[in-house]
């Protein structure tokens, strides 16, 4: 199953304006919110309207891209979902740098997955024209002056677009299969330590929780990659033996962990309301037999987990 994942990474260089920039130190909400008030103008095809009333919402890129919902009942693993996880996601530098220079460069990362990929072209223009409009305090503009398009570990680059050239839609794709077959062998004495880089906003029960047992990280995961091939993928993960799966997860312990729970704030233009978008961040470290879920968590690295993923939340690595 995780072999049928398709993605793409695109590394977006950013050139700051004569007028400096000025971002809050927690950067990816102020691009998420910049570029999708960019994208729908741009790709709404009916802006008076909201998504899950309009009558174009099958058809329109921005309804995809950003308001995606399930059609129809939907069951498995994953049950009835009210929102289903996006194609793609951002992730920006975690430094907690709040002004650069003029003509400083900044980068971030872009990964489409499955059928978000076709987009690709417009998640470009979109990025160019915000920094036309301007970003951060003040609004202040940048120029997008280089895309590349990545390989599994960002070891080889393909340049699609270069400051006012003709943009390419060219892009280095890769697959589960490709991350699995980059996985060394391991130690089976040796303990497993997972990450939190990012905010990990995961919920076991029905409640988000700051607790990582394995297995809850485990099921996110499942949740998060089923999703993802189900919607963007239109693969069928209903014949997976989950159970068997999460059985062999719950033997994995906890041994130790350091941990602690972040709040980040960011204003929904939307809702005309502050939100906070909190999870756990630090490490934990588990003992068992893990070594069969390493390729899980190795995709892991690639599609984060948990909710608000499309804001760089629930970024992990293995240790």
């Amino acid at each position: 199953m995780l072999e049928n994942l398709t993605f793409t990474t695109y590394r977006f260089t950013l050139q700051v304006g004569k007028q400096g920039l000025e971002l809050p130190a927690w950067k990816a909400s102020t691009f998420r919110g910049g570029f999708g008030h960019i994208f729908k103008k741009r790709a709404c095809m009916r802006a008076e309207s909201i998504c899950d009333r309009c009558e174009a919402s099958s058809t329109c890129a921005y309804g995809y891209i950003f308001e995606t919902s399930p059609d129809g009942e939907t069951g498995g693993f994953m049950g009835r979902y009210d929102q289903i996880p996006r194609p793609y996601l951002l992730e920006v530098p975690s430094d907690r740098q709040t002004f650069y220079e003029p003509g400083e460069l900044l980068s971030l990362r872009l990964r489409l997955f499955g059928r978000g990929i076709d987009y690709a072209p417009l998640f470009i223009s979109t990025f160019r024209e915000l920094g036309i409009e301007g970003i951060g305090k003040g609004r202040k503009p940048y120029r997008l002056i280089h895309v590349a398009t990545e390989d599994v570990g960002g070891a080889a680059a393909r340049t699609l677009y270069m400051d006012g050239e003709h943009q390419l839609h060219d892009p280095i794709l890769a697959t589960g299969a490709d991350i699995i077959a980059k996985i060394q062998p391991q130690s089976s004495h040796s303990r497993l330590t997972l990450f939190f880089e990012t905010p990990l906003r995961m919920k076991w029960q029905g409640r988000y929780t700051s607790d990582p047992q394995f297995h809850v990280i485990f099921r996110n995961i499942l949740r998060r990659v089923t999703g993802l091939l189900q919607y963007h993928h239109g693969i069928d993960t209903s014949t997976v033996n989950y159970r068997g799966l999460i059985e062999k997860a719950e033997q994995i312990q906890l041994v130790r962990q350091e941990t602690r729970w972040v709040d980040y704030d960011r204003f929904s233009a939307r809702q005309d309301s502050k939100m906070k978008l909190g999870g756990m961040m630090g490490w934990a470290q588990y003992e068992g037999e893990w070594e069969a879920f390493l390729p899980w968590l190795k995709v892991a690295e690639i599609i984060h987990l948990g909710k608000n993923t499309a804001f760089d939340l629930g970024r992990i690595r293995i240790g």
